[in-house]
């Protein structure tokens, strides 16, 4: 395999399990996300709720990124395979 592809291919698996551990967090961040929404806006939020929903925003960030990444390896990855069936 051409060592370009095998790379693209470690990266993808890569962001693929960043991708899983991202969800997984956001989904234990976003419990209680409205509850957090409410006390926050009434002032009765504490920091506690301050730092997750902060966590929570950060996460999410991050997983638009590596989605953003993951797209790119994608194209990357079709455009390799599509050459190289087109020159063999």
């Amino acid at each position: 395999m051409d060592p370009r592809l095998e790379r693209l291919v470690a990266e993808r698996t890569s962001l693929t399990a960043e991708s899983e551990r991202l969800a997984a967090l956001i989904a234990e961040e976003r419990s209680g996300r409205a509850l957090r929404a409410i006390a926050l806006a009434y002032g009765t939020g504490c920091k506690d709720d301050f730092d997750r929903e902060r966590q929570c925003r950060a996460d999410e960030e991050q997983m638009k990124q590596v989605r953003s990444r993951t797209r790119a390896v994608d194209r990357q990855y079709r455009h390799l395979t599509t050459s190289a069936r087109e020159s063999g």
